[in-house]
């Protein structure tokens, strides 16, 4: 983990220092909300989340930027051998992302996107004691990008997330659909 926070960290870092010498640069933070469908995918238990999110990001050249993110998921109740188990998660991290635009007004784009998150997980079986567990996600995607003007922009990104260090939890397929304000 502390190697993949390294070169993501050195790898955002050189970004920016070399956008911030070169002749085009443009420096445009944005916030954007989000709504995930979950497919998870662990141990005996493929939980369907409903999520809610908001990211914080800056793009750095009409190539790059990078993001925060903050994701809360609604609740989903599954049979568990003889009991109801009720779960969500929440997850917080950071992504980069690359961009190709395409056309003649560069208003729609193909986007890569990688990354890395804490996600915490929360199981109740009904009628007793809730657990937390939390671990890591290596989040990897892509999708697209439409700008309607020089201010709101819509996404779609399809993430395959990989868990390290959860034990119910083997991997997430997320569909994210966002509406972005650029400041």
């Amino acid at each position: 983990m502390k190697k993949i926070t390294f070169l993501l960290t050195f790898g955002a870092i050189s970004a920016i220092i070399y956008t911030a010498h070169a002749d085009s640069y443009q420096y445009t933070p944005y916030v954007g909300l989000d709504y995930v469908y979950n497919q998870t995918s662990g141990r005996g238990f493929s939980p369907r989340y409903h999520t809610g999110g908001i990211h914080l990001g800056s793009t750095y050249s009409p190539y790059f930027a990078t993001e925060l993110f903050f994701n809360q998921s609604g609740h989903d109740t599954k049979h568990l051998l003889d009991h109801k188990v009720k779960s969500s998660y929440r997850a917080y991290g950071l992504d980069l992302l690359a961009k190709l635009p395409l056309g003649c007004e560069k208003s729609f784009a193909l986007i890569a996107t990688a990354g890395f998150g804490e996600y915490v997980f929360r199981h109740k079986i009904l009628s007793q004691k809730h657990h937390n567990e939390n671990g890591y996600g290596y989040r990897f995607g892509g999708g697209m990008q439409y700008a309607f003007n020089s201010h709101w922009q819509a996404r779609f990104l399809t993430r395959f997330v990989n868990f390290d260090h959860v034990s119910g939890y083997d991997h997430d397929v997320e569909y994210n659909l966002s509406l972005e304000y650029l400041f």
